[in-house]
């Protein structure tokens, strides 16, 4: 369902050239939990700013890193509207994403992001509104004893922070950057 709703913000963001207003989702909303600086931090304190959600764990082999690089690529595509935009990366592993290991993970990547975390119960609330998905599965045969599937799917917040786009993990620098640029345009 999610990855239909990625392609349908797609297919919006291709029928933008018509000049219609991007649609306001009914996912999201306002939260609170506990930055990379072990500091209390609300949505609402980026209002005026785009702001880029996805969730995921620092000890992902694969699409954490590869969604973070490609974010890189995307502000540094954006050029000066980049100070105008915000990520947050909403660690599913609170277990093992603390604030110094989301900090020291953000610290490979050049974005202007933060690393967010809190309880089980608080994440969990907001993974609900958002509509994401994670489950962690036991690997007792392993080093790390259990790894953790997660959705995908970034969201795009407009400077009021009501979510405008949701694109699939195989959205391209490009169709994101083009998503970001209307957000900030409207």
């Amino acid at each position: 369902m999610r990855y239909w709703m990625g392609c349908l913000c797609l297919a919006a963001l291709a029928s933008l050239s018509c000049h219609r207003a991007l649609p306001v989702l009914p996912t999201g909303g306002d939260f609170t939990l506990t930055d990379f600086n072990a500091q209390p931090f609300q949505l609402s304190s980026l209002r005026g700013k785009a702001v880029l959600i996805f969730f995921g764990y620092t000890s992902c082999p694969d699409a954490c890193p590869t969604t973070l690089s490609k974010l890189s690529s995307v502000c540094h595509r954006l050029g000066s509207d980049a100070k105008r935009v915000k990520t947050l990366y909403v660690s599913v592993d609170p277990g093992r994403d603390t604030p110094p290991v989301l900090k020291a993970d953000l610290g490979a990547f050049d974005l202007d992001a933060v690393g967010l975390t809190g309880t089980k119960a608080e994440i969990d609330k907001v993974v609900a509104q958002y509509g994401a998905e994670y489950q962690i599965i036991p690997t007792p045969e392993s080093a790390m004893k259990y790894t953790v599937s997660h959705s995908t799917t970034l969201y795009v917040l407009d400077t009021a922070g009501r979510v405008r786009l949701e694109f699939p993990y195989e959205a391209t620098v490009d169709q994101i950057m083009r998503g970001v640029r209307t957000v900030l345009a409207e």
